[in-house]
């Protein structure tokens, strides 16, 4: 082996995290290495912190307290949840410094080729958070694939006639692709563009 071993295990566990690459997992390395100690201090305990990250008890986003920062933030709408795949996808979205009402991570999409259904996600947490916060308006901001067209259908049909707005995101992103890897432009285009599927008093 080129590299000590040490730095070789940490290459080779950076590069079975899904979308890095072995060469990417070595530049990050390196570039880590040369850092100033101080900063390497920091980013180690950062890493022993991790033992207290959990999921948000309300959306589900990780947190290192029962509640995330957004849904114990008064300053969020909490009657408009936006319905994401994962929490990488709610990170895009608060990117764009628009959006001030709460997340729902679902930690998956509805997939029968993969035997995941709507009671191996967190769809019915979902529906017992719109329940319990009179929630009025919902926005699905699932990836554009099959799986997420079938999450977006199942979640849609369940909660037509409830007096509740049920908007999608337009598609800025292509089929097949990710939120989390949209540009901000488009990201920001799809959610100016959102379609009202259904629900409310108009």
């Amino acid at each position: 082996m080129i590299y000590p071993e040490t730095l070789g295990i940490v290459v080779e566990f950076l590069a079975s995290v899904p979308g890095i690459s072995e060469r990417a997992a070595e530049r990050a390395v390196l570039s880590l290495s040369k850092l100033p100690e101080n900063d390497k201090l920091r980013i180690v305990n950062a890493l022993k912190e991790l033992d207290r990250l959990k999921s948000c008890r309300e959306c589900g986003l990780p947190s290192m307290t029962d509640l995330c920062s957004i849904c114990s933030d008064d300053g969020r709408n909490k009657s408009v949840i936006c319905v994401v795949e994962q929490p990488r996808d709610a990170v895009s979205i608060e990117k764009l410094g628009e959006f001030k009402g709460v997340y729902h991570v679902l930690g998956g999409v509805i997939s029968p080729l993969e035997n995941i259904g709507p009671d191996d996600i967190r769809i019915r947490e979902l529906f017992g958070r719109i329940k319990k916060h009179n929630v009025k308006e919902v926005i699905i901001a699932l990836n554009p694939t099959v799986e997420g067209e079938a999450t977006a259908k199942f979640i849609i049909d369940r909660l037509t006639g409830k007096n509740i707005k049920i908007y999608r995101i337009a598609y800025g992103i292509p089929y097949g692709g990710t939120i989390d890897m949209a540009d901000e432009l488009t990201l920001k285009r799809s959610f100016e563009d959102m379609k009202l599927i259904t629900g409310g008093d108009g």
